[in-house]
């Protein structure tokens, strides 16, 4: 039979080596950096954002504080960020990132307008010069109240910021002197929501056609 020896020191060398290294180790491990919402957000031109933060641990499972950064900006449409930063004692650094996308939606849109146009036919304006901006049945589209003398309501939708009016058809002047008028439209608006340009396209029949442009100013 044989009897093995151990010797003491060696292994207890090689146990503290093993500690060292595993120590060196986690002394070059960043930290987990977990964010609490998603990453990547939509939102519309003028609502609240509210952060979701993030969390980190180091190596040791010990909280590490994260940092956030961002460039957004709610009144403006645009694609921005919201970094994350997670440094632990050892100054290892991990980062995480969320991508928010803003844009113009129908909400982004509501409220009172004076309008500049120069659409007329049989030396009448064909459209108001104050109208409002009412919410429509989702968030692409909207109704243009008080649109002019004939129509009172006509809807339109946004999408990437721009306009799109359908044709409507209304009538002017009185019998035996009236005609019927078809009018649609597309434009753009700007990035804040609060001002939009309309190219109208209208067809008066025998009394003419033609296109005109309206510019609306949030009031």
């Amino acid at each position: 039979m044989k009897n093995f020896k151990f010797n003491i020191p060696i292994i207890a060398g090689i146990l503290i080596l093993l500690v060292v290294m595993g120590s060196c180790k986690k002394k070059k491990t960043a930290p987990t950096l977990t964010l609490n919402g998603g990453s990547s957000i939509t939102m519309c031109v003028g609502d609240e954002y509210v952060e979701s933060g993030a969390s980190a641990v180091d190596a040791y499972g010990d909280d590490v504080e994260v940092i956030i950064t961002t460039d957004l900006n709610v009144n403006s449409s645009g694609t921005y960020t919201v970094d994350y930063t997670a440094t632990d004692k050892n100054d290892n650094v991990s980062t995480e990132q969320t991508t928010i996308t803003v844009e113009v939606c129908a909400s982004s849109m509501l409220g009172d307008y004076t309008i500049s146009s120069d659409c007329q036919a049989l030396g009448i304006d064909i459209i108001s010069s104050d109208q409002s901006i009412l919410p429509g049945l989702n968030e692409s589209q909207f109704i243009i109240d008080n649109f002019n003398f004939a129509i009172s309501q006509i809807t339109a939708s946004v999408e990437n910021s721009i306009i799109t009016v359908p044709q409507n058809t209304f009538t002017i002047g009185s019998p035996p002197l009236s005609t019927d008028v078809t009018i649609s439209g597309v434009g753009t608006v700007n990035e804040s929501g609060t001002e939009m340009i309309i190219n109208y396209t209208y067809d008066a029949g025998i009394a003419g056609s033609g296109t005109c442009t309206a510019t609306y100013t949030r009031v």
